[in-house]
């Protein structure tokens, strides 16, 4: 009698064979032959269309130690061949290396590797070789504030070449979000989405270019049973419409272990195996490891590799000729493969699983011509990204504008504090600016407004490379856009935010404050007021693409400290030590507060009225002026100095980030 299944659904009968394995009847079907996918292949030239990705003697050292230093070894000139049309497995034990393979044949770690990667048999180009491929990391790392709708539109702009209209670019995002299951969800935000779904967009962002050879690091990181199910699945079915899809697992359940079609297994630094998962506990018994009734046949795996029933790895690794045997490797997929994609695509129909399939209309594939696999094919747009550089930099910005509009901390916390300390300043120092008795205080609210505009401009970006950079290397290392397009647009997108609070800080303390109400001057004022915001923005973009965010939060102000103290308000030019005069000459502070007050001040501006009896000193703002030693300062001079700077800090910084990004690459 048939149990009641989740959600009142009843569960399907199980056939129950004696030659299977006890952790595998969940997965009985009707029967299908072994040789239903070679058949699907064999008719026409289906199968020249497949691309192989192999590799010859891959081996991979790490340097460990301070003092003395020693070369760990982490992968030992192992071989193999993944096939195109099969899903495979890269297993191992923790730190076994499988995951720096991936890496490896990804083209993500270039770093420090010898050896020969091919693509059907012969030496592969790797910047053609990326355009084709596509490799999904274990970190669902996606733009939290934009929906799925719009992050499939600016990918789809990205990704998809100009031959395309808007109107196929939306229809082809329709057919991917619906066979992914998501299109429900495209309004709602990727912040939102659960583990499985966000793991689903992952992989629909990339099926926009429609790419060849799919790498996955965990796909299954994170997700319970079922999501596992489901996006094992979706890579399954990915395989079957010629995709080459490899990926590397650490530990799956049976049923899931049984949906894979080829398994590669890596211990002690070495190829342990190379064959089909039907094939492993057979080539496991003639080594004397019989796998237990009820055990997990990966997780034994996982145990011989990791040395738990004796030394095996040099035996293994001998028999599979370091992944050069292939003996073991089987073309057909097992009726028992096949069987478990049926009986999770019913569990699917009878609504126990979420409905996932893979997208049933590809891009049309170009043929290739020999078994060269001739990379002239490839070229179906001009340059090293899909997209010309203009419609990077448009479509960043959007993005970027669109995600700084969105973040309510980063956007309205920055109008409501300028807007709150304009008004806190402009009580306190309410009406100085026509008294000549408060010129002092009338210089202590410009330094405050320099060091006020400096810091919030500074904190503002200081997040945006540390907290992006797992985003950037993902989009970069896949072809979207190119670094210079992404940094051109964070720098632009955020000015006009940083501007518009800078002017309304600017503003209400100026007319609070009683300054001259002459338009050149206001203008001048908030001119300078501007340019201060930008070279701090300039130095948060530097210390971000430099540091993580934790040093910088920490060391970031820190380096504000010597041009604090040389800014010309703490301690003036001519009374400074003759040793530290140079430092004035290069603080941007001191030509931020030259240019401030020479706004108010400077340009012939008539004595001030003197409202207390006694004597005011000040009453000429050439002698304020002079005894600060901004006699001789102008204002062109300052504005030169900070413009300069800005463009030369925003050089570095790129150039740091440019670092940043293939240093990441290395070391993950």
């Amino acid at each position: 009698m048939d149990q009641a299944g989740p959600a009142g659904f009843s569960k399907p009968k199980l056939k129950v064979s004696a030659n299977k394995r006890p952790d595998s009847l969940k997965l009985e079907l009707l029967s299908i032959p072994e040789n239903t996918f070679v058949n699907r292949f064999a008719n026409g030239n289906e199968t020249s269309k497949l691309v192989n990705v192999g590799f010859r003697n891959i081996s991979y050292n790490v340097t460990e130690g301070v003092f003395r230093k020693k070369n760990r070894v982490i992968l030992d000139r192992i071989s193999g061949d993944f096939t195109g049309g099969e899903l495979t497995a890269i297993m191992g034990p923790s730190g076994s290396g499988k995951s720096i393979l991936l890496n490896i044949l990804a083209g993500y770690t270039t770093k420090g590797v010898e050896g020969d990667k091919l693509v059907n048999d012969q030496l592969r180009n790797e910047a053609v070789f990326r355009r084709r491929s596509c490799y999904i990391m274990q970190d669902d790392d996606l733009q939290p504030l934009l929906t799925v709708s719009e992050a499939m539109s600016i990918a789809a702009s990205l990704k998809m070449t100009s031959k395309y209209t808007q109107m196929e670019k939306k229809s082809r995002i329709r057919d991917i979000l619906d066979s992914m299951g998501l299109w429900h969800h495209r309004k709602t935000r990727t912040s939102a989405l659960s583990g499985g779904e966000k793991k689903r967009l992952s992989v629909a962002l990339e099926l926009l270019k429609n790419p060849d050879i799919m790498f996955f690091d965990e796909p299954t990181s994170g997700l319970d049973s079922v999501a596992s199910k489901q996006c094992v699945l979706l890579l399954k079915q990915m395989a079957i419409s010629g995709k080459t899809i490899i990926c590397s697992i650490h530990q799956p359940s049976a049923p899931i272990f049984e949906i894979f079609d080829h398994l590669y297994l890596i211990g002690n630094t070495k190829c342990l195996y190379q064959g089909s998962v039907k094939g492993v506990l057979p080539y496991l018994e003639q080594c004397d490891l019989k796998c237990p009734t009820y055990h997990n046949p990966a997780d034994y795996l996982l145990e011989v590799a990791s040395g738990e029933y004796g030394d095996y790895a040099g035996i293994l690794a001998e028999k599979s000729e370091n992944g050069m045997n292939p003996e073991w490797r089987k073309t057909q997929r097992s009726s028992l493969q096949m069987e478990s994609l049926e009986h999770i695509g019913r569990l699917m129909q009878s609504g126990i699983m979420t409905p996932v399939r893979a997208p049933p209309i590809f891009f049309s594939r170009t043929p290739i011509c020999d078994k060269s696999f001739n990379y002239s094919y490839m070229h179906n747009y001009r340059g090293s990204y899909p997209a010309s550089f203009l419609t990077q930099l448009t479509v960043l910005i959007r993005r970027t504008f669109l995600i700084i509009t969105r973040d309510r901390t980063l956007t309205l916390s920055r109008f409501a504090t300028h807007i709150t300390i304009a008004l806190f300043i402009g009580f306190l120092y309410f009406g100085i600016g026509v008294d000549a008795s408060n010129m002092t205080n009338n210089s202590n609210y410009m330094f405050f407004s320099e060091m006020f505009l400096m810091m919030t401009a500074f904190n503002s970006v200081l997040t945006t490379f540390p907290s992006e950079l797992p985003i950037i290397t993902r989009e970069h290392f896949n072809k979207w856009y190119s670094l210079k397009s992404y940094y051109l647009a964070i720098s632009i997108a955020d000015i006009p935010v940083q501007m518009a609070a800078t002017t309304c800080y600017g503003l209400l303390t100026y007319f609070m404050t009683q300054q001259p109400i002459e338009g050149y001057r206001i203008g001048l004022f908030l001119l300078m007021c501007m340019l201060i915001a930008v070279v701090s923005q300039s130095f948060g973009l530097l210390i971000g693409a430099t540091m993580s965010l934790n040093s910088g939060v920490i060391f970031g102000p820190f380096c504000f400290l010597p041009f604090t103290i040389f800014s010309g308000f703490f301690v003036q030019l001519n009374s400074s030590h003759p040793a530290f005069r140079w430092i004035f000459h290069v603080s941007f502070l001191k030509y931020g507060f030259e240019g401030l007050l020479l706004s108010v001040l400077g340009y012939d501006r008539e004595k001030l009225p003197c409202d207390i009896e006694d004597y005011c000193h000040y009453t000429s703002p050439k002698r304020f002026l002079s005894d600060l030693d901004m006699e001789y300062s102008t204002y062109s001079l300052a504005v030169i100095f900070l413009v300069g700077l800005s463009v030369v800090l925003r050089l570095v910084a790129f150039v740091a980030l440019n670092f940043k990004v293939k240093n990441s690459r290395q070391h993950r």
